[in-house]
């Protein structure tokens, strides 16, 4: 082992003595406190003894107390009846008084109305008056002003007539050239739909043909339909390439018109898709390939073939026979050898009578074929009757002719339509600019004639308005005058009136005051009243108090008692358990010192060996560091040769740079290279020479100035701002999308958020609800939203009512009432959705002993969920822990962990 190992090992054993030594400690400890428990036990069992007998003295006492505060309370009664008899004569007494009071302030209150409507009516006919006066001289201000006004109106509009006419005029004819741009617009985007419906029936028509097309050379590159051994040969080999030898297949080679395919195919049938190989060496190899892979059987045709002797037809002129096979073949010459031994015995016939007409021709000795794919063979088999329908292989290969053919006539149609209808479309947006050109034209000229229009007739309504109000005027002076002199007749009435309610008003008044003195009278004998019967009722109240909290306190004794019997049994109790306790860490105290003392003996070995071993460790430290000095003075060495190449390379490129701006500077200047500078340097100019040049020089400088800039990338650029704006605007397009999908989104997740949260908001509450009282013993609790229209920003206030008290807000509860509220909302919390383990700091601090009982058995009931570390200094959370740890301090600084398991 290494030192460091030893080092831990070491490390290891002093830790584990000190864990020891530790708990030796604490089991000392636990020990004297255990005695020190049993001593305060007995202690306390004497005490509580002799409380029990003060306490029954007591309840003697107040039971004798509570008699004597019954007595006062029955005679405080009875005053309290005879005083109450009395105040409710003197609130009748008073009542009537108030009555008639209150009826005398009814009528001065009518009187004092009518003296007010009256000089009310008299301030407004005074102000009805000077009103009428001041409106008549305005009246006759304003009929003047409104006479010079008709005079310019009636001018105005007959100028305005003039103008509006000419504006009519111009506005007819440039409806009527917009009408007949409108008509050949018409035209040309009707005329343009059927060149875009024409283009797109071709272009449907070419899309399809190709398709097809497509297909069929898929198929047949795929040598789909042929046998699985020359699909296998032809179309899919292994390793992607074909065999060696390997040409084409019979049916890629030959070409026939359309009305010999049916005969060619039939008499060929299988060997159409004979294999053409090079050699019979390459047709061995093939078939070794088709054995090995069981890819199926194959037909093969060597180009360079046996000779056989040709049988020479005799066709003697039957007007049936159509001729020999091989003349109705197309085929590439180097294949003609393989096609002649295939065909160069057929004969092609237009029916059957005729195929057996030639049949039996002593001089024929070939094979027959009809047009329609009857066979006679040389030895007189016919073989014939009715196929399936679907195109054979060299039907296929002409399909696939014809519609490339196709294919390309309808690809230039589609191409001209095209472009025909993009000229149309030019035409179009040329004619529709101009029309928008006339259209706004034509709005410009109608909003304009409309605008003259609306200010003409303002100006006829106007000067109608006006006539209408001269005439007005001239009345409303007319009646003014009238209605000043009827007023003049209602003031002199009014001042009549005014004088007799105003005696009327003093008589009232002196009556009143006579009531409201004998209703004060009254007020006063019934608040003594009130007064003495408040004082019967506080000392009665006063009473009944004390009588209730005597009761009380009897009650309160009695528990107490009850109490102190319970603590006399539960110290008997503990000190059983404590004497149990002291004996079992002496124990365990004897076994733990051998432990340490075999722990001290390895230790000291260790330390030995370890001493050892770190001299010579030292030694090869000394060596190690004379090598790392040298090694660090070679690395200086190379860092100064390497800075100093640095500077030098950084020098070289400065001087690159100057000479490379140097040469930049002569081009833009002078537009002249480096070249030409050094051979006319070759030739020094004289003075003379050396001014003409610059003033050439300058002369070309202002020339190049006054042209100005030429912007040569104009097109370029517009091109670049174009495809710029196109792109951006599809940027625009796919952001609003992508926007309104995340709007639609987000109100997704609002819901399902809004929906779970009010799920789990109604369960927590409930199990809130069931801890509390199940914690409190009692009461009640709730939890509410602070906003329930918006729960996802709504807060959440804890309205707390523990049993016995009346329902407060959480802050106004204890500390302990507080820490078993937030006790009974976590683990409601972890009912819904447990935690796999949670740590609590302290939660038990502000509890007392019945609540920390409590306390641990909702713990229990919550350890199968999740598992629970408690932070405490309470010894009673202790003794219902599983596993024990224990932090201490030996060393100032250092803490030390102790863990102890509890069965």
């Amino acid at each position: 082992r290494t030192v460091n190992e030893k080092k831990e090992d070491i490390h290891s054993i002093s830790a584990r003595m000190a864990g020891d030594e530790h708990a030796i400690e604490l089991k000392q400890s636990n020990i004297t406190r255990a005695e020190a428990d049993i001593q305060t036990a007995d202690h306390e069992i004497g005490r509580m003894n002799g409380e029990i007998e003060s306490l029954t003295l007591e309840t003697q006492a107040q039971r004798k107390e509570l008699g004597d505060l019954s007595e006062r309370i029955n005679e405080q009664g009875f005053a309290l009846e005879r005083e109450r008899e009395a105040r409710d004569a003197a609130r009748r007494a008073l009542s009537q008084a108030e009555n008639q009071a209150r009826e005398g302030e009814a009528e001065l209150l009518a009187v004092h109305q009518q003296i007010s409507q009256k000089k009310n009516k008299q301030t407004a006919l005074d102000t009805r008056k000077q009103y009428l006066a001041d409106r008549d001289l305005k009246l006759e201000e304003e009929q003047g002003a409104l006479r010079s006004q008709l005079q310019g109106l009636t001018d105005q509009v007959g100028l305005q007539e003039e103008e509006f006419g000419h504006g009519q005029s111009l506005l007819s004819a440039a409806k009527n050239e917009r009408d007949g741009l409108r008509q050949q617009v018409k035209e040309g985007r009707e005329k343009l739909e059927a060149l875009n419906e024409a283009a797109a029936l071709v272009k449907e028509d070419y899309l399809a043909q190709s398709s097809v097309r497509t297909s069929l050379v898929e198929l047949r590159r795929k040598f789909e339909g042929f046998q699985s051994g020359v699909r296998h040969l032809m179309a899919g080999p292994e390793n992607g390439e074909r065999l060696p030898g390997l040409r084409e297949v019979l049916v890629d080679v030959l070409k026939t018109p359309a009305e010999y395919e049916a005969a060619i195919e039939a008499v060929l049938g299988e060997q159409l898709q004979t294999i053409i190989v090079d050699s019979y060496s390459d047709t061995v190899g093939a078939i070794g390939y088709l054995r090995e892979h069981q890819a199926g059987r194959g037909t093969f045709l060597p180009v360079q073939h046996k000779p056989v002797s040709v049988t020479t037809l005799h066709l003697n002129g039957n007007p049936g026979v159509l001729g020999k096979a091989m003349d109705l073949i197309e085929c590439r010459e180097e294949y003609r050898p393989v096609v002649e031994l295939l065909l160069d015995s057929v004969a092609v016939v237009r029916d059957l009578e005729s195929a057996i007409q030639l049949h039996e021709n002593p001089e024929f000795h070939g094979t027959v074929v009809t047009q329609s794919g009857e066979i006679i063979d040389p030895r007189g088999m016919v073989t014939g009757g009715a196929g399936d329908n679907s195109p054979g292989l060299l039907a296929q290969n002409r399909k696939i002719e014809e519609l490339t053919a196709r294919v390309q006539v309808l690809q230039g149609e589609v191409e001209s339509a095209q472009n025909m209808a993009g000229e149309q479309k030019g035409r179009v947006l040329a004619w529709e600019n101009q029309l928008q050109q006339i259209d706004q034209d034509v709005n410009a000229r109608t909003l304009t004639l409309a605008n003259a229009e609306k200010d003409l007739q303002q100006a006829r309504r106007e000067i109608a308005r006006l006539g209408e109000r001269l005439s007005s005027l001239d009345q409303e002076r007319t009646q003014g005058a009238q209605e000043v002199d009827g007023l003049a007749q209602q003031l002199e009435m009014l001042a009549a009136e005014l004088s007799e309610v105003e005696a009327e008003k003093a008589r009232r008044e002196s009556g009143l005051e006579g009531l409201r003195s004998q209703v004060e009278e009254v007020r006063r004998g019934l608040e003594t009243l009130s007064g003495e019967i408040g004082r019967i009722e506080v000392l009665a109240a006063s009473l009944k108090g004390k009588r209730d909290n005597t009761l009380t306190e009897i009650k309160r004794i009695e528990l107490q008692q009850e109490n102190l019997r319970h603590r006399i049994q539960k110290h008997d109790r503990e000190k059983t358990e404590n004497a149990a306790r002291i004996q079992s860490a002496q124990e365990e105290i004897r076994v733990l010192e051998q432990k340490i003392l075999g722990q001290a003996r390895e230790k000291d070995q260790l330390s030995e060996e370890v001493v050892q071993e770190e001299e010579a460790l030292r030694e090869k430290e000394d060596s190690l560091k004379s090598m790392e000095q040298e090694t660090r003075a070679l690395a200086r060495q190379i860092q100064e040769l390497t800075e100093a190449m640095s500077r030098v390379e950084l020098r070289r490129s400065e001087i690159k740079l100057q000479i490379t701006h140097l040469e930049e500077r002569a081009f833009e200047e002078f537009n002249v290279i480096l070249a030409d500078v050094i051979a006319a340097c070759a030739n020094e100019l004289n003075e003379e020479e050396t001014r003409e040049a610059e003033e050439r020089v300058r002369e070309l400088k202002d020339k190049i100035a006054r042209m100005g800039e030429v912007n040569l990338a104009a097109l370029s650029e517009f091109q670049q701002a174009d495809e710029r704006y196109q792109f951006l605007k599809r940027q625009q397009e796919d952001l609003a999308e992508s926007i309104h999908l995340l709007h639609e989104t987000i109100e997704r997740i609002n819901r399902t958020t809004r929906d779970r949260f009010l799920e789990t908001f109604e369960k927590v509450s409930t199990n809130f609800k069931e801890v509390f009282a199940r914690l409190f013993q009692g009461g009640k609790a709730e939890l509410i939203l602070t906003d329930p229209a918006n729960p996802l920003e709504s807060g959440i206030e804890i309205s707390a009512n523990p049993m016995g008290k009346i329902m407060q807000n959480l802050s106004l509860l204890s500390g302990g009432e507080k820490a078993m509220t937030a006790i009974a909302l976590m683990f409601s919390v972890f009912k819904v959705r447990p935690s796999p383990f949670c740590l609590l700091d302290e939660v038990d601090a502000p509890l007392d002993e019945a609540n920390v009982i409590r306390f641990q058995e909702m713990l229990k009931e919550m350890s199968d969920k999740t598992q629970f570390i408690i932070i405490t200094h309470n010894q009673k959370t202790m003794s219902f822990a599983d596993v024990l740890y224990g932090i201490t301090m030996e060393e100032k600084g250092v803490s030390k962990a102790v863990s102890v398991t509890l069965n």
